[in-house]
C-alpha cells in the first residue's frame, strides 16, 4: 500500500506541469490571435474589395506599406488568370491594379538589393505607393548592423530613394 501512495504523490507534480505548459500555451496563443487580429480584419477587407473591384480570382500574398501613406496589398490572378497586384490605399480606398508583367517581381527586386547592398538581413519587402507611383520597399540591416530602406520603382526597377544606416 505505500508504493501506491508514493506513485501517486509523483504524479501529481507532473500533472500540475502539464497544465502550467497547457495555460502557458493557450496564453501564448491568445496574446498572437489579439495582436494579428487588425492584420487579419485588414486582409479580409483587402481580398474583398480586391475580389469586387479588381476580379481577384486567386488571392495569395498580403502586404501593408506604410510610409506617408498606409497601402494594403493583395497579390493573385484576375479571370483571365493573368497575375496582379491589387494596392488599396487605407483611408479613401482608392484602388490600383498593377499588372504583373508590367513591372519587376518581388524576387527580382529582392535580387536586386542582395547584389547592390549585400545586405546582412532583409527584413521587409511589400509593394506601395510613393510620389504617386509604384514602388517596392524593401527594409534591411547593412553589414553593420544599421536599419535601411529602399524604394525600387515596381515598373523598371530604378532606385527612387534609399535612407542609410539608420
Amino acid at each position: 500500500m505505500p508504493s501506491r501512495q508514493r506513485g501517486q504523490r509523483r504524479s501529481h507534480p507532473v500533472r500540475i506541469t502539464i497544465v502550467v505548459i497547457i495555460l502557458i500555451f493557450l496564453f501564448g496563443w491568445i496574446v498572437y490571435a489579439i495582436g494579428n487580429h487588425p492584420r487579419n480584419e485588414s486582409r479580409t477587407q483587402a481580398i474583398s474589395l480586391a475580389k469586387k473591384y479588381a476580379h481577384l480570382k486567386h488571392p495569395d500574398k498580403f502586404y501593408i506599406y506604410n510610409r506617408e501613406h498606409t497601402y494594403y496589398t493583395i497579390t493573385g490572378e484576375n479571370q483571365k488568370n493573368k497575375k496582379i497586384l491589387v494596392v488599396i490605399a487605407q483611408k479613401g480606398g482608392k484602388i490600383r491594379v498593377l499588372k504583373q508583367a508590367n513591372g519587376i517581381t518581388k524576387n527580382q527586386a529582392l535580387t536586386q538589393i542582395w547584389a547592390k547592398r549585400d545586405p546582412k538581413k532583409v527584413l521587409k519587402i511589400a509593394p506601395g505607393i510613393f510620389n504617386d507611383q509604384p514602388v517596392w520597399e524593401i527594409s534591411y540591416l547593412n553589414q553593420k548592423g544599421n536599419l535601411c530602406y529602399e524604394l525600387l520603382s515596381f515598373k523598371s526597377g530604378k532606385n527612387i530613394q534609399k535612407i542609410e544606416n539608420l
